[in-house]
């Protein structure tokens, strides 16, 4: 969230940030919705396999991202607000 709020321009943060939890929420009842018809058509063990296999695959790609850290970033400012602020001076 925070990396999202940095990189988004002031003026469009409130509808990026609305975006994101409109998908965000969407999701979850439209993946048990989908998950729930391939159970009854296919069987609860493999939807149960592919959904997990699925869901490694997305840990893999996160952990392939620049984005997960470990240590590896840029520094943070100190002060809480720093970056808007140097934001401003450019």
């Amino acid at each position: 969230m925070t990396l999202r709020q940095e990189v988004t321009p002031d003026r469009l943060l409130g509808r990026v940030t609305s975006a994101f939890w409109t998908v965000h929420n969407a999701s979850g009842p439209v993946g048990a919705a989908v998950l729930t018809v391939l159970a009854a058509r296919r069987g609860v063990p493999a939807v149960s396999v592919a959904a997990g296999a699925f869901c490694l695959l997305i840990v893999v790609a996160g952990l392939l991202t620049p984005l997960r850290g470990g240590g590896r970033t840029a520094a943070r400012p100190a002060v809480a607000g720093a970056s808007v602020r140097a934001r401003q001076r450019r």
